[in-house]
């Protein structure tokens, strides 16, 4: 069965291409752009253009893709790609991953604790109740569906909230609900205590490849994408991520999202992507090569589960992960890292996700610089859980 990838400029793309390519399953790179970074692949032997993934022509296309077969199976490679399928399919287990508010409530009916949070139904709403949200708080997405690349942002009082509280540009959609930000506690310490659970799952709920990892560096601080992860082994972890995902979504490509609260011990649930993720090279390498274990099981293959994960590695995300050594130094692991997309077995996809990277080099420096501030405002007093 052929593959579509699309986010062909995006890491998750290029591993995709790159894993399936090596096992020589069939695939196609799509892509709104002639020279996509994945197009760049040894291993991208076919390519075809598509509308944009934000275009709201690209559902309606993909809809008639799939019905010819011309399109067999399509990568996991983003939200917007998951989502896209999940309306097509009806899944509303991908939309209890996707949408923070159905997140949350799937989380409270299975017994997994989450930070605290609120979803206001309306700005008026989230004013008349601000002075009863915690704070520090976080404004943030209830999906990136629609809204782009928001992260949110951090706000210390209801006052600040009230200014704050205002929609995102939404795009068309079905959900317009979506456009409202939720109010999530800022959990003390959240930035040194971030952990991820990521595998597959097959189509019993079995894990067939499952690992944990730690968070060490993001970018931009506070609320940012993870620029460093190092190895974690921790059985009850691991148990505790497989289930959660295994009873939200059911089956395939998983990546769940722990902070362990210090102020109780608890681990709390923060985000189910039902997705590829952005290191999801770091699973390749350590020997979980989730793209191909996600094939397999989509195409009803018998497979046994893999072993524990390699503990000798690191990952990083290069061009931030410097400017981040640069202006924030900090002692250099001892172990071998692995880079977000540079391969020297398939080298040439570096040099046009490097040019992606560096348009506007600016924006890479200046969330560094503002980062000591960022970190005052993140640490308030740890005090026990009611």
């Amino acid at each position: 069965m052929t593959v579509a990838i699309f986010d062909a400029d995006v890491p998750t793309g290029i591993a995709f291409v790159r894993s399936l390519g090596r096992a020589g399953v069939p695939l196609r790179v799509y892509s709104h752009r002639r020279w996509p970074v994945s197009r760049f692949s040894r291993y991208c032997a076919d390519f075809a253009r598509c509308p944009d993934l934000e275009d709201p022509r690209f559902l309606p296309w993909l809809d008639t893709e799939l019905r010819s077969g011309r399109i067999d199976l399509v990568a996991p490679t983003s939200d917007l790609i998951a989502f896209a399928c999940a309306e097509l399919e009806g899944s509303e287990a991908v939309l209890a991953c996707l949408f923070k508010d159905r997140f949350d409530a799937a989380c409270a009916r299975l017994g997994f604790r989450t930070p605290w949070s609120a979803h206001p139904r309306s700005i008026e709403e989230a004013c008349d109740l601000a002075a009863a949200y915690r704070y520090p708080a976080i404004l943030k997405p209830k999906s990136h569906v629609g809204v782009g690349i928001a992260r949110g942002e951090i706000v210390q009082s209801p006052d600040e909230l009230r200014m704050a509280f205002r929609p995102y540009p939404l795009a068309e959609t079905r959900y317009p609900e979506l456009a409202l930000p939720m109010v999530q506690e800022l959990v003390p310490l959240a930035l040194d205590n971030l952990y991820s659970v990521s595998g597959v799952l097959g189509p019993g709920g079995e894990a067939l490849a499952a690992s944990c990892s730690r968070k060490i560096a993001q970018w931009p601080q506070p609320l940012g994408i993870g620029i460093e992860f190092h190895p974690v082994d921790d059985p009850a972890l691991l148990d505790l991520g497989v289930s959660l995902a295994r009873g939200i979504l059911g089956g395939g490509l998983f990546e769940v999202e722990f902070i362990r609260d210090p102020r109780s011990g608890d681990w709390l649930a923060i985000d189910l992507n039902p997705r590829a993720h952005g290191f999801i090279r770091f699973d390749i390498e350590r020997g979980h090569d989730l793209p191909l274990l996600w094939y397999r099981s989509a195409t009803g293959e018998a497979m046994q589960p893999c072993g524990p994960a390699r503990q000798d590695l690191y990952w990083r995300h290069g061009v931030p992960h410097a400017v981040h050594r640069f202006t924030q130094p900090h002692a250099k692991p001892a172990l071998r890292h692995v880079d977000i997309v540079h391969d020297w077995s398939d080298p040439l996809p570096s040099i046009p996700f490097l040019a992606l990277m560096l348009r506007h080099p600016g924006g890479l420096v200046r969330p560094f610089l503002a980062a000591n501030d960022h970190s005052s405002r993140m640490a308030p007093a740890i005090e026990p859980v009611s």
